[in-house]
């Protein structure tokens, strides 16, 4: 165990540290069973978000209309359980069983295809991936090669992640001719609460700036386009750096905008002195320029006074429970295409 494995396992809490030790001394659980489901924790959280992101970029609000209505049933169910509430409960993706979410992703083939194996192969594979996921479901001891081949396919899937992610974070300003409401919005600044922009400069010493990407399977607008539109794949992004090494309140930020939650796609973070609010552009423009709005409220709101942490990685893990749209530090936050050849899995 190397010297920063050890003060993370020092970080955990006294019960998780027991429960470990436990499972281990007492109960008989092999060790590869535990690596075997931290493997699968990380197959499986990658492919969830994956699947919520292409999807909502390709149909925007309408997103979860193409999941089994069996995931919308759980999640509702669940509600009656509130005092066990998770911070994934307003996920419906997280009530979809294994097996249905792999298959999506052959049944959404076109959005996918980049990010995997080919068809055929991913095909057979997710087979296997079934296997295993069966094993861990039922506490069954691990065969011997299942590791391996999880570890395979999270090296099979590691140019596909980072070539999501990348592009995701490959923003570029929007042309100013576009005719597109947010353009008008909030690059000619006629929104009613685009005087915040000046405002934070001046007096927050904050910037902000309106940027856009491209799914890599959506279809490139062509030079003489005059506007982004509805179209699938494409989506908008309302950005806030924050300058003098003050704190964030990432938390608060999010349940500041508890009530246009529904609109947002992503609320990213890279940095403790940044943050990105995203949106589908096939969501309305009107109803996405006026949470930008109150975004913009509520970025300036949660602007501390005092200096920010240096532990980068104990500010992305005091982050990594708000909800699954909410990523700090995540390979959504910080993967560009500069950082070719980076593992995103380490497998």
């Amino acid at each position: 165990m190397t010297s920063a494995e050890d003060s993370d396992r020092q970080k955990l809490s006294d019960q998780v540290q027991r429960a470990l030790s436990a499972g281990w001394s007492t109960s008989g659980m092999p060790a590869a069973a535990l690596a075997l489901y931290s493997r699968w924790w990380q197959l499986e959280t990658w492919l969830r978000s994956l699947v919520y992101l292409e999807l909502r970029s390709a149909k925007g609000s309408a997103w979860a209309d193409v999941l089994p209505v069996t995931s919308a049933d759980r999640q509702q169910k669940d509600e009656e359980y509130r005092h066990m509430r998770t911070p994934d409960a307003q996920d419906q993706l997280a009530y979809l069983d294994a097996g249905p979410l792999l298959q999506l992703t052959l049944d959404q083939w076109l959005l996918f295809r980049l990010y995997l194996p080919t068809q055929k192969i991913w095909a057979g594979r997710i087979e296997e991936l079934k296997a295993i996921r069966n094993r861990i479901g039922h506490c069954r001891k691990p065969h011997g090669d299942d590791l391996d081949r999880l570890e395979q396919t999270l090296r099979d899937l590691d140019g596909g992640a980072f070539l999501a992610t990348s592009s995701f974070n490959d923003q570029s300003c929007p042309n100013q001719e576009w005719s597109d409401l947010l353009v008008r919005d909030w690059i000619h600044e006629e929104h009613s609460a685009a005087h915040l922009i000046e405002h934070a400069r001046r007096q927050y010493d904050t910037s902000f700036r309106l940027s856009i990407s491209r799914r890599p399977w959506a279809v490139p607008l062509a030079r003489n386009e005059e506007q982004v539109g509805c179209r699938p794949g494409y989506v908008w992004h309302a950005c806030w750096f924050f300058r003098g090494g003050r704190s964030f309140n990432l938390s608060k930020f999010w349940r500041d905008l508890e009530l246009n939650k529904d609109l947002v796609m992503l609320v990213c973070a890279d940095t403790p002195s940044s943050v990105h609010v995203s949106f589908s552009a096939l969501e309305d423009q009107r109803r996405v320029s006026d949470v930008i709005g109150r975004s913009f409220d509520a970025a300036l709101t949660n602007l501390g006074h005092h200096p920010r942490e240096d532990d980068y990685v104990e500010w992305a893990r005091r982050y990594s429970n708000v909800d699954p749209r909410v990523h700090a530090g995540t390979p959504w936050a910080a993967i560009e295409r500069s950082m070719e050849g980076v593992s995103i899995f380490s497998a």
